[in-house]
C-alpha cells in the first residue's frame, strides 16, 4: 500500500512537469497527454524491462492512465503562464524525483536485486522520464547540465538501504524523500551543480628557464 501511494504521488509529480513544459510549447491537447505519459511514466517503464516485468505495470494499471489524463486537463485549462512554467517544473521534478527514487529502490528490493541494482533502480526510475522528455522538445536534459539532480537520486538510494538496516519499515521513506526534495530545491537555490566541461582550466605550470653560468673574466 505505501509503495503504491508514493508511486502515484511520484507518477503524478512527474505528468504535472510534462505537462507543464509541453504547455509552454504550446503544443496541442494531444501532444501534452503523450508528453505527461513519457515524464510520468518513461522511468518505470524503463526500470520494468530492465527487471524482466513485462509488459511494464503502466500498462496493466488503469490508475496511472487516470493519474494522466487529470494531470493533461489540469494543466490544459489551467493556462499557467509562462513565466511561472520553469517554476513548477522545476517544483514538481523535485518531487518526482524523490518519491521515484524511492519507488524505484523499494521496487528493486522486491525484485531480489543487490545493494547496489537498487540503488540504479532508483536512479533510473527517477530520471529517465525527464531525459526522455526534454530530448523530445530539443535540449539537453536537466540532469547532464543544470543544477545537481541524478547525484540526489543515487545519494537518496545509498541513503535509504544504509537506513533500512537499523529502521522499521517505512521510516527510511519518511526521511529520505523530505531530503531529496529539500535538497534538490536548496541546490536550484544555492545554484549548486556539479564541474561542466569547460569550467575547470588547467593551468599550465611555469618552469623558469635556467640559466646558463656567466663566465668571470681572469684577473
Amino acid at each position: 500500500m505505501l509503495l503504491a501511494i508514493l508511486d502515484y504521488s511520484g507518477s503524478f509529480a512527474f505528468c504535472v512537469s510534462g505537462a507543464s513544459i509541453a504547455a509552454s510549447r504550446r503544443m496541442d491537447l494531444f501532444g501534452i497527454f503523450v508528453m505527461t505519459v513519457i515524464a510520468g511514466f518513461g522511468g518505470g517503464c524503463l526500470r520494468d524491462v530492465l527487471i524482466g516485468k513485462t509488459p511494464p505495470t503502466v500498462f496493466n494499471t488503469p490508475a496511472y492512465w487516470i493519474i494522466a489524463l487529470s494531470a493533461t486537463f489540469l494543466v490544459y485549462f489551467f493556462n499557467i503562464q509562462n513565466k511561472y512554467v520553469e517554476k513548477i517544473i522545476v517544483l514538481f521534478d523535485a518531487i518526482g524525483l524523490a518519491f521515484f527514487t524511492v519507488v524505484g529502490v523499494k521496487v528493486g528490493i522486491q525484485t531480489g536485486l543487490s545493494n547496489y541494482q537498487c540503488v540504479l533502480m532508483g536512479v533510473i526510475t527517477a530520471c529517465f522520464g525527464g531525459i526522455t522528455r526534454d530530448v523530445i522538445i530539443n535540449r539537453v536534459p536537466y540532469v547532464f547540465q543544470n543544477e545537481i539532480y541524478g547525484g540526489f537520486a543515487l545519494l537518496g538510494g545509498i541513503l535509504y538501504f544504509a537506513l533500512r538496516n537499523y529502521m522499521s519499515e517505512g521510516i527510511p521513506d519518511l526521511i529520505v524523500i523530505p531530503l531529496i526534495f529539500s535538497m534538490r530545491m536548496i541546490s536550484v537555490w544555492k545554484n549548486w551543480h556539479l564541474p561542466r566541461a569547460g569550467e575547470v582550466s588547467i593551468r599550465k605550470r611555469k618552469f623558469p628557464m635556467t640559466r646558463k653560468p656567466t663566465s668571470r673574466p681572469n684577473s
